[in-house]
């Protein structure tokens, strides 16, 4: 008896240590944000643009400058800011100074640089996030529709059996014996496309948290609830990540003009460069505005979807469980056929996939609207290591 339970002990100790962790949700986008080699580099990025923002500030007086026109610094949306200090240094022998405002406004320059990139990286970061909820989702729904056919698959083969018997015994027609055979075939067809659904959408997974989306899934979290406050979005969409952009790129222009002006470039030159700016600021408020209507549209989608889930969880799919159960009550009274009664069941099928297609399209509406936020980025200690996986 004591070895027994030895070795069931130990057997179970086995089962415990072979199977996998479930993915949760988080863990899965903190995976994929890490795994991401973009985001890495935006760090090294980042750190170059503060170093020459200090250096900048602490440029050495007058040095020999030979053959230089214009400062070769590259912005983030492709544009040479040394155009704007393009009497730094002048073609041939000079000796040209720079004055406390200029460094200054260079160094500002460069460190504006840095926000731009650390918001890129915020960017980055949250389209991940948002990608990877979306496999996760799509990987949760269709493996809970698997299991639906699988279970009605089980159930029409059992049917098609005792058809099969009644048919050889005279009980039944060949018509109603050919047709139960048509819909075990309809359930097997739906069956096999499920199963290729869901094996593309573990491929979809793996593509950004590598071989732990072979792992099962955790529960679902609450897609009932969202972030965002519908009363509120003007304001909590300015940290919206492409809006963020748009205003780091302002902060860059309002820097161009402080270079110009300490540059003492002539008055039309700081015009067009106090023009960018402008131009900078109004594409971040339109910017701000579409985003507006777009995640008041999302919201409104959002709860509609939840409304169409709620009526077939709570009234359809329980009102074809009732009609199948009464079809197989009249069918074994005499007062109805099987084809009536796999048609009934089929009907019931197709009511609870499509009960599982509105959730799905809830979870989907849930995660647009609320990942476009970074404050929904999970926190690096969500994410379980490697080793503590596998533990």
């Amino acid at each position: 008896m004591q070895a027994l339970a030895s070795c069931a002990a130990a057997a179970l100790v086995g089962a415990a240590v072979a199977a996998p962790a479930p993915l949760a949700l988080t863990e899965s986008q903190q995976l994929a944000i890490e795994r991401s080699r973009q985001v890495a580099a935006y760090d090294s990025a980042i750190a170059a643009a503060r170093d020459m923002a200090a250096a900048a500030a602490q440029l050495p007086e007058p040095t020999l400058k030979l053959g230089v026109d214009r400062l070769p610094i590259e912005g983030a949306d492709g544009s040479s800011f040394g155009r704007n200090v393009n009497t730094i240094a002048r073609t041939g022998l000079t000796r040209q100074p720079l004055s406390p405002e200029m460094r200054q406004a260079i160094a500002e320059r460069y460190a504006r640089e840095a926000d731009l990139v650390a918001a890129q990286k915020i960017a980055t970061s949250v389209d991940i996030a948002r990608q990877t909820a979306l496999a996760w989702f799509e990987c949760y729904y269709v493996e809970q529709m698997t299991r639906v056919a699988s279970d009605q698959l089980k159930v029409a083969q059992v049917e098609v059996e005792g058809a099969e018997r009644m048919y050889w015994a005279g009980r039944l027609t060949q018509a109603e014996f050919y047709a139960t055979r048509s819909i075990l075939v309809l359930f097997e067809d739906k069956s096999g496309e499920l199963e290729h659904r869901g094996r593309a959408a573990r491929i979809a997974l793996k593509r950004w948290v590598g071989d732990a989306g072979d792992a099962p899934l955790a529960a679902l979290p609450n897609i009932d609830r969202i972030l965002l406050r519908p009363a509120a979005l003007e304001g909590d969409l300015t940290r919206h990540p492409e809006v963020a952009l748009l205003d780091k790129q302002a902060d860059i222009a309002a820097s161009d003009v402080r270079v110009a002006q300490a540059d003492r470039q002539s008055p039309p030159e700081i015009a067009a460069t106090l023009a960018k700016r402008d131009e900078a600021r109004a594409a971040r408020d339109e910017k701000l505005r579409t985003e507006v209507a777009e995640t008041r549209n999302r919201i409104e989608e959002w709860q509609h979807a939840r409304e169409r889930r709620d009526r077939y969880t709570g009234q359809l799919v329980p009102l074809a469980r009732e009609r199948t159960l009464a079809t197989l009550v009249a069918y074994r009274g005499g007062k109805a056929s099987l084809t009536d009664a796999l048609a009934s069941r089929r009907a019931e099928t197709e009511a609870q996939m499509q009960s599982v297609e509105m959730e799905r399209e809830v979870a989907r509406m849930w995660t647009r609207i609320n990942f476009a936020l970074p404050d929904a980025l999970p926190a690096a200690s969500h994410a379980p290591s490697s080793e503590e996986r596998a533990r």
